[in-house]
């Protein structure tokens, strides 16, 4: 059997040998797996890639696809019904589980994307723009899965003006847009964002959100290498611990991601890179209908945060539990609340599975569900956060500075006496808090609280969404439940 799926090693020696341009402190990095901002994520996702080849989790990760003959990553499964669904919820939960609910643009995220595309080639695309664009999709995800390539993604402009459309802007190209059609291609010039994992990526999809701005320039879905001429990535300063840091940063050691602006600097995008053209008006049936894209990343999302949820839970059980509040019924309410959005999440996801559509092309998760749990993780998540720092209250700050403290003879007597718990000794004790600490208190954590609460967009707009669209042909149905009992109700005589 001939295998599409890599090691760690193919992915960091093909990112060393193309990795995009990307500018940092002024600099162009020349070597992005040992640069000190990105050296973290790139072990990360090489350990993304070792993790299909590990016994432990290659039964859940690697699939024989039908749609390319051979086995691949379970992300790149089209689910056909609903136990293949069931395989690819279950391999991306044992993903995220690794990962502990962080590193959330893993490759596995926009594999499924890829894959969602292709499984629509035909009913959408193909429908929409015409057979040349439905054989692009299906030639970019027999690239994806034979390569086993790292995309990432950008879609929405930079703030520059929000009271006013892109088209009306000073410089309608801050906003990605076609600046000239030739014969075999079009050129584009703009920036967007939020372009985690750029720095480090092998191809990236541009997929802008037009309702913004309906100008046609603006509608164009697009796939290419991360280091196409012209394409670049502004990054952002990156949280890297200190060398030798693991033991005061036992999360941004492992789970840092860099973000980055993704600029496009007149690029050349061939006609054969593109899967939707100047037709800004059928974004919405890509987004919430025929494609229903939306419902597929907020699953993901959640399949992310159930297990974000599950870790932040245990670390607020082992931090009450060593301070000896666990039996506090005011703490017991606070770490039951998490727990509750466990419970919520995980009956979200099976649920989403055992009311997926089983559509001709695809199965997909209830899109009701998937996105109502989503938008409700992007408050809790963050509010689970807030719990731990009330739990955890003064005593998450008094921690030595790092892991020499416990290498002085005399500081370490000191140490075992004063930093005991009754529930951990002291070694343990700063271990724990340094776990904490780095979730709610460093910089890579707080990026991370920052990142739950608005990836997805305002948690406001998106609340109100759930009532003026994810369930707008349902409302009538809630509705009727009330009129039913107001009919029955007497009413006065005459």
């Amino acid at each position: 059997m001939v295998y599409l799926i890599r090691k760690g090693e193919d992915y960091i020696k093909s990112i060393k040998a193309h990795h995009p341009v990307v500018y940092y402190e002024g600099e162009v990095v020349e070597d992005i797996t040992e640069h000190q901002a990105f050296k973290i994520p790139v072990r990360t996702v090489a350990k993304y890639y070792d993790l299909h080849w590990d016994p432990e989790y290659s039964k859940y990760l690697r699939v024989y696809n039908p749609d390319v003959g051979e086995e691949t990553s379970i992300s790149f499964l089209r689910p056909r019904n609903k136990q293949d669904l069931a395989k690819l919820r279950d391999g991306l939960i044992k993903i995220y589980d690794f990962y502990r609910g962080f590193f959330g643009r893993s490759p596995d995220y926009l594999n499924v994307w890829t894959t969602v595309f292709y499984a629509h080639a035909e009913d959408y695309f193909g429908k929409h723009f015409g057979s040349k664009f439905m054989e692009n999709m299906i030639e970019i995800y027999r690239e994806a899965t034979k390569n086993d390539l790292f995309y990432t993604h950008a879609i929405v402009a930079p703030m520059y003006d929000r009271s006013r459309p892109p088209s009306q802007w000073e410089d309608p190209y801050i906003q990605v847009g076609i600046v000239e059609e030739k014969p075999d291609g079009v050129i584009v010039r703009g920036a967007a964002m939020l372009s985690t994992a750029g720095p480090y990526s092998e191809m990236l999809w541009y997929l802008p959100n037009i309702r913004r701005d309906t100008d046609p320039r603006y509608a164009i879905y697009f796939s290419i290498p991360t280091e196409t001429k012209g394409v670049k990535f502004l990054a952002r300063r990156g949280f890297p611990p200190r060398e030798g840091g693991e033991f005061e940063y036992p999360i941004s050691s492992r789970f840092e991601e860099s973000d980055a602006i993704l600029v496009f600097d007149n690029v050349f995008v061939p006609y054969d890179r593109i899967i939707f053209f100047k037709k800004p008006e059928l974004i919405e049936d890509l987004m919430w209908h025929t494609v229903s894209l939306r419902g597929w990343f907020n699953w993901h999302f959640v399949i992310q945060h159930y297990s974000r949820l599950k870790f932040l839970a245990g670390l607020a059980i082992a931090v009450a539990e060593a301070a000896g509040i666990n039996n506090f019924i005011n703490v017991q309410e606070k770490i039951g609340e998490i727990l509750i959005y466990v419970a919520l999440n995980e009956a979200a996801l099976y649920a989403s599975v055992e009311r997926a559509q089983e559509l001709p092309n695809i199965a997909r998760p209830d899109p009701y569900i998937s996105i109502s749990a989503s938008h409700f993780n992007m408050k809790a998540v963050p509010r689970a956060n807030e719990i731990l720092r009330l739990i955890s209250a003064g005593s998450s700050i008094p921690v030595p500075a790092g892991i020499k403290d416990f290498e002085n003879p005399e500081e370490r007597r000191l140490l075992d006496k004063y930093m005991a718990m009754k529930g951990l000794n002291a070694l343990e004790r700063v271990k724990l808090f340094n776990l904490l600490w780095d979730v709610i208190g460093s910089e890579s954590g707080m990026r991370y609280e920052q990142y739950d609460r608005f990836s997805r967009g305002d948690p406001t707009i998106r609340w109100a969404q759930t009532y003026t669209e994810v369930f707008k042909d349902r409302k009538n149905e809630f509705v009727k439940l009330v009129k039913e009992i107001m009919d029955q109700m007497p009413n006065p005589k005459a």
